[in-house]
């Protein structure tokens, strides 16, 4: 796509999704990159706006001073929130808005964030630095890196008392990126040679026909067996890692530190309170997904004093989700946000697995990491809450987050959660 580059219209484009890459920024993959990054965007719980765009007109020459003023301009008609910017003739930079984030810090980490993506380019591409074969990290790999860890750069930005700057991308999603980074690069200078060409033959319309039967059928068998949340009992299906509860220990971790969760917990929900304050609901497109938010915030506030754990990272799934609902709403529409059923603090679950719950196998949706450990035959990293005798699953506990998967296979956890709430009344 051609980014606007009148200020306007550009703060209008990114009101819509959040995303605006200019074909000129998106190394051959412009359209590609920008679904991937608003995905990202819609799963963050607070706004996030990115803009890979040709020089609008009226900015310095200078290639730092020109992003900043940018980022000044579109805090103008767009509010709070976190900005990944950059033009044709400028630098790439991070700048937050309203999220107590001192500006150095979250400088100095979204850098470390880059020099990870740029660390694992090289092991992954196998050309380190200075090589012939050395891939520089194109600017929509930077741009979906500090949006994979926009939260968690935040977070560090706005805490004042650590003298350092780590990474907050972790190194799991920095190999992940770094894999499609040098695929798209290796797609944007691709040429073909001689032998690279082959014969074209149109297939016959009947042929055609029968193939696009054949397709269709096989994606609404698929579709129609995909019944998230309901146990399938019998034997897993050939090649199905079906994980035994006796293995879960293989990935056991400690409980999540109390007064962390409950700081981070407080955190999202007043981001969340905050911006429903300043939501103009004469401007929402969808009322009730929007509406969802306030029983989020209504569900999340009591939660926050507990001295349960799992409480506490619930107050934090409902902000998120709650954050989630009100975009979606504002918008008028959008995937909603679903966590991850093996730990809820891990990316969202924009994949599924197959698990063994009791007698019965459980299709759950899991982040990627997740996915990929089951697909191996692996126990995933869980959540485990502690226990009469050390620690156990989550989900083994008879809670309202063991019920729903803390949102993972609830439709809506607000609604669930209040419930609960007034049948222990």
């Amino acid at each position: 796509m051609d980014g606007p580059t009148d200020l306007d219209a550009l703060a209008e484009a990114l009101r819509v999704d959040g995303v605006v890459v200019d074909r000129v920024m998106g190394s051959g993959e412009a359209q590609e990159a920008h679904d991937r990054i608003a995905q990202l965007v819609r799963e963050t719980p607070f706004p996030v706006y990115v803009a890979l765009v040709q020089q609008p007109d009226g900015l310095p020459d200078d290639a730092i001073e020109s992003t900043e003023v940018l980022a000044g301009l579109l805090n103008r008609r767009l509010g709070d929130g976190l900005y990944v910017l950059q033009t044709s003739e400028s630098i790439q930079q991070v700048y937050a808005f309203g999220l107590g984030a001192e500006p150095a810090r979250l400088s100095l980490g979204a850098h470390s964030n880059n020099d990870r993506l740029d660390e694992a380019m090289q092991d992954v591409g196998g050309h380190p630095s200075g090589t012939d074969g050395y891939v520089t990290v194109p600017a929509v790999a930077k741009a979906e890196a500090q949006a994979r860890a926009a939260e968690e750069l935040v977070e560090m930005g706005s805490d004042g008392t650590s003298g350092d700057y780590p990474a907050t991308l972790t190194q799991a999603d920095a190999d992940d990126l770094a894999e499609h980074a040098l695929e798209v690069q290796a797609a944007a200078q691709w040429r073909p040679s001689v032998g690279d060409y082959v014969e074209v033959r149109t297939a016959s319309s009947g042929l055609s026909a029968l193939v696009g039967g054949l397709v269709a059928l096989v994606v609404a068998l698929m579709v129609g067996q995909t019944l998230r949340g309901w146990p399938r009992t019998g034997r897993p299906r050939p090649g199905e890692a079906a994980v035994k509860r006796s293995a879960m220990t293989a990935a056991a971790a400690p409980p999540p530190d109390l007064e962390v969760e409950r700081a981070r917990a407080s955190r999202l929900a007043d981001v969340l309170a905050k911006n429903l304050e300043r939501t103009d609901w004469d401007t929402v497109r969808d009322r009730e997904v929007a509406g969802r938010a306030l029983s989020a915030r209504d569900a999340a506030e009591p939660l926050l004093t507990s001295d349960d754990v799992a409480d506490l990272v619930g107050a934090r799934l409902l902000a998120q989700i709650g954050a989630a609902d009100l975009g979606r709403g504002r918008r008028g529409g959008g995937p909603p946000f679903v966590p991850c059923f093996f730990d809820p603090r891990h990316k969202p679950g924009t994949s599924t697995a197959s698990w063994r719950l009791g007698d019965g196998q459980v299709e759950v949706p899991c982040c990627a990491t997740c996915a990929r450990a089951v697909a191996r035959g692996e126990t995933p990293q869980h959540l485990r809450l502690a226990a009469r005798r050390g620690t156990e699953p989550y989900w083994e506990r008879d809670d309202v987050w063991a019920r729903t998967g803390f949102g993972a296979v609830s439709d809506d956890l607000a609604r669930d959660v209040l419930a609960d709430r007034a049948g222990r009344r």
